[in-house]
């Protein structure tokens, strides 16, 4: 494949082969870098760093001092809090789970509301999830495949249904978990160290009253321990 030019943030251009990924770059600037790089800004959108890139772009590594690195840490922890729901409460649907501003949810479909208890019991287990470290890989699937890993899912059923006939179609699998979803996300679960489960509320499913009450669970999650610390204190005053 011919070479593709990199524009970095400070001006300079790095010719790289076509279909190199961003973590390869990473590494051919330093080791440094490369092993504190999260994601990836290309042409301006924020990719993990194993897609491969294709054309010339603006181009610049995401570590932990980039505002925008928090939104993805925050949505794979959303992920590793469903992988653990999943190990512990092996029937639970599974529905959305986004960043939201200072943390993350995750709407589930249980038999039971969580209890705190519960709560603990999951912040446990999402350890358990980062201590494996396990990667997050992503796949393009078409609607066939898709409905056919989902076929146990019914929330996840529907929100394929919805998709558009040209929506490229992604799938995350992080261990024993699959998910639908468009990403970013870190390059493994090890990355996230500094979280805590909040709450959990009841929330219609598409937050129509006349659909299935799911059960939500709010977490937060930082870069270092201290904003953890400090965000858990202001929550409590």
């Amino acid at each position: 494949m011919s070479a593709i030019r990199l524009t970095l943030p400070d001006g300079s251009v790095r010719e790289v082969p076509g279909g190199t990924t961003s973590r390869q770059v990473a590494q051919s600037i330093g080791p440094g870098l490369a092993k504190a790089a999260l994601a990836a800004r290309v042409n301006g959108q924020i990719r993990d760093l194993d897609r491969p890139l294709e054309a010339d772009t603006s181009f610049a590594i995401l570590t932990e001092k980039d505002a925008d690195a928090l939104e993805v840490l925050r949505h794979s922890a959303a992920h590793i809090l469903a992988t653990a729901v999943r190990e512990l409460f092996p029937q639970a649907g599974i529905g959305f789970g986004p960043p939201i501003e200072d943390g993350f949810y995750y709407d589930f479909e249980v038999e039971r509301p969580f209890t705190p208890e519960d709560l603990e019991t999951i912040e446990k287990q999402m350890a358990e999830v980062t201590a494996k470290d396990y990667p997050f890989v992503r796949e393009e699937v078409d609607r066939a495949e898709a409905n056919r890993r989902f076929k146990d899912d019914p929330l996840k059923l529907e929100r394929i249904a919805d998709l558009g006939p040209d929506e490229t179609i992604s799938v995350y699998t992080d261990g024993p978990f699959v998910d639908l979803c468009r990403g970013p996300h870190l390059p493994s679960t090890g990355r996230l160290k500094h979280f805590k489960l909040l709450s959990a509320a009841g929330a219609y499913w598409r937050g129509d009253s006349r659909r299935q009450m799911l059960q939500r669970i709010y977490g937060t999650a930082w870069f270092k321990k201290e904003e953890l610390q400090a965000y858990t204190h202001r929550l409590e005053e």
